[in-house]
């Protein structure tokens, strides 16, 4: 949840013409029971980076990020 939190932030900061922001989810460094944390990550992020990139598109925003 607080990733797409933070997702809905960044949207908001590239609106109002911050040049940087920059996203990141901490529990990607695992060293262990590495297939259940893959599908955990994967499922708490897909989502929200999906609509941060759907937002900046529908917004004409999207060929300024990279």
């Amino acid at each position: 949840r607080w990733f797409g939190t933070n997702c809905l932030l960044a949207r908001r900061m590239v609106e109002r013409g911050v040049r940087f922001v920059q996203l990141y989810h901490s529990t990607w460094d695992d060293h262990s029971n590495l297939n259940a944390n893959l599908k955990t990550n994967c499922d708490m992020t897909d989502l929200p980076a999906a609509g941060l990139i759907t937002d900046l598109a529908q917004r004409g925003l999207l060929e300024d990020t990279l």
